[in-house]
């Protein structure tokens, strides 16, 4: 270990970081918010969505590799969500391969979701300052952008 004092203070902040990430991916995960409220839909739906709405129709190959997933549970995820009604495929004779696009269920699901969790972060943040929270989402969308070009995955945004 080092004993520069600035490296140590790096050290233990990245640390710290870490360590917080973590718990931010597990409430994440866990849908923690939700559990407050009843789920409008499961994470793997909403990702899809999401991804989907973003960016248009996508086939399973695509879907794979913009999540780095297998083709099998990007197939697997797709088959429940189709099977819920909120993601449909696309008939497109220009692609060989299917796409899939949200369906208006999908969509209006996918708004529910995000207004809940919209909802859940006013709750949840209600005691802090605007400029705090907007500090808070550029930096976690710099995380994102950083993490996603480290990867090679970039995520559409508006």
């Amino acid at each position: 270990m080092s004993t520069d004092p600035e490296e140590f203070d790096q050290a233990e902040t990245l640390d710290q970081l870490a360590y917080e990430i973590i718990l931010l991916t597990r409430y994440g995960v866990q849908n923690t918010p939700t559990n407050k409220r009843e789920a409008i839909m499961d994470r793997s739906a909403l990702i899809l969505l999401t991804r989907l709405d973003a960016q248009g129709p996508m086939t399973v190959n695509e879907l794979a590799e913009s999540f780095g997933l297998n083709v099998s549970t990007v197939h697997r995820q797709l088959k429940a969500a189709i099977a819920n009604g909120l993601i449909e495929v696309v008939d497109d004779q220009a692609c060989p391969a299917k796409l899939h696009r949200p369906t208006e269920l999908g969509k209006e699901k996918l708004q529910q979701e995000l207004l809940a969790r919209q909802q859940d972060l006013t709750r949840i943040l209600h005691d802090w300052d605007e400029e705090d929270i907007k500090t808070h989402a550029k930096l976690l969308r710099k995380h994102n952008e950083s993490l996603e070009e480290y990867l090679d995955m970039k995520w559409p945004r508006p």
